[in-house]
């Protein structure tokens, strides 16, 4: 819970804290999914195990 009132846009806290700013909001979106998801021949589960992977080992508890 943060002390800004934010929309509810169905999406990660980390991005929907921008909804104040409902364009930047949709770039950062926009970008994560780029950089993140969908550009090789991994399913989403194979990406995602590999982040959380990367996150221990960075010991990055987001």
């Amino acid at each position: 819970m943060t002390w800004i009132r934010t929309e509810d846009v169905g999406m990660p806290g980390i991005i929907s804290s921008m909804s104040i700013n409902p364009k930047m909001m949709e770039a950062v979106r926009n970008l994560n999914q780029a950089i993140s998801f969908g550009g090789s021949e991994l399913t989403r589960v194979q990406e995602e195990s590999i982040a959380t992977a990367v996150s221990v080992v960075n010991r990055c508890r987001y």
